[in-house]
Parts: structure tokens; sequence; C-alpha cells
């Protein structure tokens, strides 16, 4: 009596559950198939903050006057960018990206010495700006297969900068016959690395969103007239879309 019973309960856990974990397996399938039954390429977009800490100058010399200690303040901007991917596999893509950056720029403090003397200070700036176009070329780790994609990626690429101080600055107090000067305006393309981490959640198999955050280590600002920048850093936290054919 108990051998039948037992086998009526198997009978019916097979009955019932063989079903289910059938229906589980085939939706499964269906869904994490991304890398075997869609084309490699993709396409994504990105847009969110941009935050520059204070950017340091090395010192330099104009006309007989030399600065010193100089550090552009700046304050919390923002960004925006679009690229294209290639799946090599299941993990490994490459990705080309180009954005736009701006912050701007809200006070410059130095030490500046000339013929009559020195000062050291702050002048706050107003309409003065930091652009940026960062184009590079990443390597992205991601399993497009997962629902839940964790995801990193460095790349290398360059920035081409404009820098708009548009602001003229007292220098009367340093005697040797100087007024006041214009900051002006300067471009420069640095060398960029990238690193970028994130999270995104797919809807289903061509389309996921998620959140990423980046720090573009720039060097090699060279703005000429002796204007040339310490090694900064853009760190910034986006929202992203992306699009998989």
């Amino acid at each position: 009596m108990k051998t039948k019973q037992r086998l009526f309960i198997a009978t019916l856990s097979m009955l019932y559950f063989g079903p289910c974990l059938c229906l589980q397996s085939v939706a499964q399938d269906q869904f994490l198939s991304t890398s075997k039954n869609i084309n490699p390429f993709y396409v994504f977009t990105e847009g969110g903050a941009a935050y520059m800490p204070n950017i340091g100058l090395k010192d330099y010399s104009v006309s007989g006057v030399s600065f010193s200690e100089v550090n552009l303040m700046t304050n919390l901007g923002y960004n925006f960018l679009g690229g294209v991917g290639y799946s090599f596999n299941d993990n490994l893509s490459l990705e080309l990206e180009a954005g736009f950056i701006s912050n701007s720029v809200s006070g410059i403090s130095a030490q500046i010495t000339g013929p009559g003397g020195s000062v050291t200070g702050t002048s706050t700036l107003t309409n003065a700006s930091i652009q940026q176009i960062p184009i590079c070329l990443n390597l992205v780790i991601m399993n497009p297969d997962l629902i839940i994609r964790p995801m990193c990626g460095m790349g290398f690429g360059v920035c081409p900068t404009t820098l708009d101080l548009g602001n003229r600055i007292d220098l009367t107090s340093i005697g040797g016959g100087a007024t006041d000067t214009d900051l002006g305006s300067y471009s420069a393309t640095p060398f960029m690395l990238k690193l970028k981490a994130g999270m995104g959640y797919a809807f289903n198999k061509n389309c996921d969103i998620g959140l990423r955050v980046f720090a573009n280590i720039l060097t090699g600002s060279d703005f000429g007239e002796g204007l040339k920048t310490d090694v900064y850093t853009v760190v910034g936290l986006n929202g992203n879309l992306t699009f998989r054919f």
C-alpha cells in the first residue's frame, strides 16, 4: 500500500512540476539568447551630470607678470554622448563613442607677481566655461544574455577642449604699469583615459536601460601662450539606453 502511495505521489509531482520546468526553460532560452540570435552591433546613448574638481594650471609668465599656484574653480555641469558597439562574444565588446561636456568656471585663484610686487587672491568669474568633446574607443565587459547586466570598461581617446575665461582682472596692485588683463579664450586637445562602470536592466533582448558612472582622466592640456594644466579629471553619473539589433 505504501509503495502505491509513493508511486502515486511521484506521478503527480512529475505531472505538475515537469511542465513548469519545461516552460521555465523555454522562457529562459528565449530571453537569454541575445548573442546567438541578434546582430552583434548595438547603439547606445547616455546623459547626466558632470563634475570637474578644481583644475590646476602650471606656473607661467606673460609680459613680465608671472602666475603661480593657479586654480580654476568649476560648478556642476552636464554631459551627453552617443556611440556604437560591437560584441565579439558573450562578454567582450568594443565601443566607439563621442560626446559633449560643459561646466561653468566660477572663479580663479592665483599668486600674481609683477615688477612692483605680488598679490594672492581669488577672482569671481562670470560667463566663463570649459567645454569638451571627448572621443574614445572602449573595451567593455558585459554579458548581454543576463536580465540584470553589470558592466565595466576602459578606453583611450582625445578630448578637444575650449577654455573660455571671458573676464578681465585688475592688476594695478602689482605695479610696473600693469592695469588689467583679458583672461581670454584658449583651446587644447589633451589625451584622455576613460574608466566606466554601471548596471543595466533588460526589458527584452533588444533594449536595456541603466546607470553609468565614469571618470575621464586628462593630461597634456597645452592651451598655448604658456598656459598648461596639470592632470585633471571629469567625473559623472549618467542614465543609459542601449538598443541591440
